[in-house]
């Protein structure tokens, strides 16, 4: 799936993008080696865009830098979040590594040490695996030709509640909630209740709004439930932060509106197509911009080929 149709990336990006975010998270659930080394306050985020040499773009989710131990030893942090569990997730870590050394190169700089990052919140158990073990019955004397290397692996489900509700950082601590119970049933989801509305209520107190929308899109989009079924939580908001909710959902229902409009005009423009009828008249005929059935031909014309 597409991040930018993938609600979970989409959430997780927005939110361990921010600075304050990714220092929490190394604070509070870093192993105790690497968290007393990293120098946490010189933090800084990177660009997660790489090009390889046939420009092909690989995004990575949100990548940071920072020195190690007071070392000239650079450091580069690469989250990457997952929904699903991944069968071989070191084959697209290996290749954002390689991209961040190619980049580094490029620019002359010293190449930097990555620790891969894995954030993991859906069903099922994940099961770290050396690369090494993708290679089974590999005779001893090939194993030296395996690039092998690490990545942090923390699936929230191992995260107590508890723990979680008491992140010193209030954002790190809602978002990594909403993640790990993303895939909660309604009656699930609500039992925690009382935590949504505390922390949605101090969201308002400190003007985080532009969060509290993020929070509500992320749970309608991925939760479904009506307005009807979070009356437990709005009964103990504040009038600001119901309204935000209302708002978030009358701006999905439009959006939602306009896509089966915007199919449903793709799927008639196709069909007069299929019949041999040219851009111009269909545009006539549907009132639409001749750009607009342009764009639609352009489409038909792709997913034929």
């Amino acid at each position: 799936m597409n991040p930018i149709n993938n609600p979970h990336d989409k959430f997780f990006k927005e939110t361990f993008s921010r600075l304050e975010v990714a220092k929490s998270f190394i604070e509070e659930v870093f192993p105790s080696d690497l968290r007393e080394r990293l120098n946490i306050a010189g933090l800084k985020r990177v660009t997660d865009s790489f090009m390889d040499e046939e420009l092909e773009e690989y995004l990575a989710d949100v990548v940071y830098q920072t020195d190690f131990a007071g070392q000239k030893t650079l450091v580069t942090l690469l989250f990457e979040h997952k929904s699903y569990i991944q069968k071989y997730p070191h084959l697209q870590l290996l290749q954002y590594i390689l991209n961040i050394w190619k980049e580094e190169r490029k620019q002359k700089k010293k190449l930097s040490v990555v620790i891969p990052i894995i954030i993991h919140h859906g069903e099922g158990t994940w099961k770290y695996k050396s690369m090494k073990s993708y290679f089974k019955g590999l005779h001893p004397s090939l194993e030296k030709f395996i690039p092998d290397f690490d990545y942090l692996l923390f699936t929230l489900d191992k995260i107590e509640d508890s723990q979680i509700a008491n992140f010193q950082n209030l954002l790190l601590s809602m978002t990594t909630m909403l993640l790990k119970h993303s895939h909660d049933k309604e009656d699930e989801f609500l039992k925690l209740s009382s935590f949504w509305a505390e922390k949605l209520n101090r969201l308002d107190a400190e003007k985080q709004l532009e969060f509290i929308k993020t929070v509500f899109y992320y749970i309608e989009t991925t939760l479904n439930l009506t307005q009807k079924d979070l009356t437990p939580i709005f009964t103990e908001v504040s009038t600001n932060v119901n309204n935000i909710a209302m708002t978030i959902a009358d701006r999905i229902r439009e959006e939602e509106s306009q896509l089966t409009f915007e199919r449903t005009t793709f799927n008639y423009v196709k069909a007069l197509i299929d019949k041999g009828l040219d851009a111009s008249f269909i545009a006539d005929a549907f009132k639409l911009p001749i750009q607009k059935v342009e764009e639609y031909v352009s489409r038909i014309k792709s997913s034929s080929n």
